[in-house]
């Protein structure tokens, strides 16, 4: 499937319960082959923080949707999902002692979960609307957007009380003729056909408090917690939307770059030619998503050299340990001893001690 390219990223944990509702309804095979059809790796699973493609994550909802024939598909995994599920961005957004001061939060950090998208607070009369803006992409976005109005909800209710309800919900798709479901589903009126997907709720509701008292700014997630871990962090698109796109594609040992052109919904010259005003070839993006994921996997795994080796796709171990001493002044074997690798006990975390991107000035490597 191609995508087209508007350089979107979110963090794959945006998927929630999908394959585990999928896989209850229609089995595993049925995970396995909806995420085949869309061209992701079913490895994604394991890395929930790994950042990839909004355009394939909306594919996703809309597959595992159209494959169980459910129009409430997308109300349903957001129906199992929490707030908290989106890990350290919402839980310092929710560390704030006010409703107003934790949508000052989650606004203001919301590129620690997706870029390329919009998280705004947007007046309405006497009232605000919590809403997601995202690019159009030519994807069915119907699934993906139903399935966010529960999380934004519970976040809401977090302040207002489990059971404060929105005054009404906004969503980004024209009325469709089973859209009773979704009216019946959420017991609240609804506005279709919008440009963003969102929750209403009334101004002069920002002073709540937590229900159960007061959360001290002395939390301990702070905003040192809130990290983008795209490979190239720092740099301009299209490199770091590439840098992505190549990332969550090594999960499955891929890495030629005609495959990643068409995750980003690019052709092959198109991709090389953008690279390059940006002062970028493939092969640097590579190399850097193939460090990053080589330092992980030497110190929080038990796989061999070899294992790493090929699962970064590289022909041999000896081509990844050449490479490896070039990026990192040693060979793997050595680096993972020096590092005194506990497998997840008192590792470091990835790449904050590799500053060097290997690109100079260009990019920081996370």
């Amino acid at each position: 499937m191609t995508y087209r390219n508007a350089n979107a990223l979110i963090r794959a944990v945006g998927l929630g319960a999908l394959p585990d509702l999928l896989q209850e309804r229609a089995g595993e095979a049925a995970v396995f082959k909806t995420f085949e059809a869309v061209d992701v790796p079913i490895a994604l699973l394991d890395t929930p923080t790994l950042p990839m493609p909004l355009s394939a994550m909306k594919a996703l909802f809309s597959e595992a949707a159209r494959r169980l024939g459910d129009r409430t598909f997308g109300l349903q995994v957001g129906a199992r999902m929490s707030h908290k599920a989106y890990g350290p961005w919402v839980d310092y957004s929710s560390a704030a002692p006010t409703l107003g001061e934790a949508l000052r939060r989650v606004v203001a950090t919301s590129w620690a979960h997706q870029r390329g998208g919009a998280l705004a607070l947007v007046p309405d009369g006497d009232h605000l609307v919590l809403c997601f803006i995202m690019p159009a992409m030519g994807v069915d976005a119907m699934q993906h957007a139903d399935h966010m109005l529960s999380p934004a909800i519970k976040f809401l209710q977090f302040y207002l009380g489990r059971d404060w309800r929105p005054d009404w919900i906004e969503v980004n798709y024209p009325r469709d003729p089973d859209a009773a479901l979704i009216e019946d589903w959420m017991q609240v009126p609804i506005r279709f056909g919008r440009d963003r997907v969102g929750v209403a709720f009334r101004a002069e509701r920002l002073s709540c408090r937590h229900p159960v008292g007061a959360i001290e700014d002395g939390h301990d997630v702070t905003l040192r917690d809130v990290w983008d871990d795209v490979v190239l962090r720092d740099a301009p698109n299209p490199a770091r939307f590439l840098s992505a796109v190549v990332s969550l594609r090594l999960l499955d040992g891929r890495s030629d770059i005609d495959g990643a052109a068409r995750m980003a919904g690019l052709s092959m010259q198109t991709l090389q030619r953008r690279l390059r005003e940006k002062g970028y070839n493939y092969r640097e993006v590579l190399g850097a998503a193939r460090r990053a994921r080589a330092v992980r996997l030497l110190l929080e795994t038990h796989l061999s050299v070899v294992e790493i080796a090929l699962s970064l796709g590289y022909e041999d171990h000896a081509n990844f340990t050449r490479a490896f001493r070039r990026w990192m002044g040693c060979a793997p074997t050595v680096f993972r001893l020096a590092r005194g690798a506990g497998f997840g006990t008192g590792a470091v975390p990835i790449g904050r001690p590799y500053r060097d991107s290997g690109f100079g000035d260009k990019a920081a490597i996370l």
